[in-house]
């Protein structure tokens, strides 16, 4: 067996960092690193300018029962403003979005570690690219609110809702079995538009919404032909998704319930018949989260919990159903009172078809892939995060013959 002491001691840090008592903190005045440039920084926000740098640096290394060991990295640098159009130019509830990443290093989930789950939720291509580029206006009196442009359209329809506090993409952003309808996602945002509306009063921060999007599905590709972000053709098939749900945010203990779909016009091929294609993709979702508990009177410390559940058809999509849950605490000790500790699981069960066409290619049959992530955040300053991460996944690509794969992170944000 491989130990990993050094990434196991990083896991740990936070942990037995609270053995002792700690004094309260606060943060200073400039969540930034290079501070507020002598005032323009603020200046430019009162102005309309809202400007955004930030750095992720993700290290993780496998313990045990990786099919390759090996240390991995990977980087995200983004790079992004958001203009108040009303300030700006008098348009009223308007806004201009725009941003890029610079994304560097290896991504090691499955050619190394042989896991389908994606330890990291940076990881992907080794690419420099514009992403997110829309425009935006609330109407209606704050009931509807649409985007038009390059937009994230599985980030927009599906995203983990109390994800943040992890490091494991299926948490972080969206469940894996999202990808499989070939919708566009964060970075390789498509041409599309999303509208929301608002049932309740636009003001109101309770209520039922319905979301609507429309998108290039850009041949359920994204990333085709399309390195650097820069296109702005529609390539097509037409891809749908669609929300319904409610948010209870003014309560006590807030919550939330959604139900959507994804529907891809795209033709696709069918796993267990070579060169068979289906005529068309989706999948559907329902996730529920609640704030469970309040750990004092002040009501910035408190403990959450969410599930989320997807179905997708199994003779076209790798993922037949998947399920994932958390539980969160925001501030979990009185003397961290921002940090976060985070516990997830992953069952994702995989279609009978592709384990049909695995076994056809000589490989493993495939059944369900487990895994489980504790995840500690600290936030050591205003402009400084280090997050220690252990991960575990259980029968890795489904393959019960293998030992779980014990996955140890470290990750690191820079705001600058």
């Amino acid at each position: 067996m491989k130990t990993s002491i050094t990434f196991l001691a990083l896991a740990a840090l936070p942990f037995s960092g609270l053995i002792a008592a700690q004094p309260a903190y606060t943060l200073g005045d400039t969540p930034h690193l290079l501070g507020d440039w002598g005032g323009a920084r603020s200046d430019l926000a009162d102005a309309g300018v809202d400007l955004q740098l930030y750095q992720i640096l993700d290290v993780y290394d496998d313990v045990s029962g990786a099919a390759e060991s090996g240390t991995a990295w990977f980087g995200r640098l983004r790079v992004g403003a958001t203009l108040d159009l009303e300030k700006l130019l008098g348009w009223e509830s308007a806004v201009f979005s725009i941003n890029g990443v610079d994304q560097y290093g290896k991504n090691y989930n499955r050619s190394r570690f042989g896991v389908l789950t994606n330890p990291s939720s940076i990881e992907g291509a080794d690419t420099t690219r514009l992403a997110d580029v829309w425009f935006g206006q609330t109407l209606l009196d704050g009931r509807l609110f649409y985007k038009v442009g390059k937009v994230d359209a599985v980030g927009a329809f599906g995203l983990q809702e109390y994800g943040s506090t992890f490091m494991n993409d299926e948490f972080a952003y969206v469940p894996n079995a999202i990808f499989g309808s070939g919708l566009a996602f964060d970075p390789a945002q498509k041409l599309g538009l999303i509208a929301e509306y608002r049932f309740a009063d636009g003001t109101a921060t309770d209520g039922l919404y319905l979301k609507l999007g429309l998108f290039d599905s850009n041949q359920s590709a994204p990333c085709r032909d399309d390195d650097n972000g820069l296109r702005f053709d529609w390539t097509g098939p037409i891809a749908y998704a669609g929300e319904f749900g409610y948010r209870s945010q003014s309560a006590d203990k807030p919550a939330f319930a959604k139900v959507g779909f994804h529907y891809n016009t795209d033709a696709f091929a069918k796993l267990a018949q070579p060169g068979a294609l289906a005529d068309d993709n989706y999948l559907a979702y329902l996730s529920a989260g609640k704030t469970l508990h309040h750990f004092d009177a002040s009501g910035q410390r408190y403990l959450q919990a969410s599930i989320f559940y997807n179905y997708a058809p199994q003779n076209r999509n790798l993922y037949h159903h998947e399920l994932t849950a958390m539980v969160r605490a925001i501030g979990p000790f009185a003397g961290r009172p921002l940090d976060e500790l985070g516990l997830g699981l992953v069952a994702a069960f995989l279609s009978d078809d592709f384990s049909r066409a695995s076994v056809a290619s000589g490989g493993p049959s495939a059944d369900t892939e487990y895994t489980i992530e504790l995840a500690y955040k600290a936030r050591i300053t205003p402009w400084l995060v280090l997050q220690p991460d252990l991960q575990v996944v259980f029968d890795p690509a489904g393959d019960t013959s293998r030992d779980p794969v014990w996955i140890a992170g470290f990750r690191t944000v820079i705001d600058f």
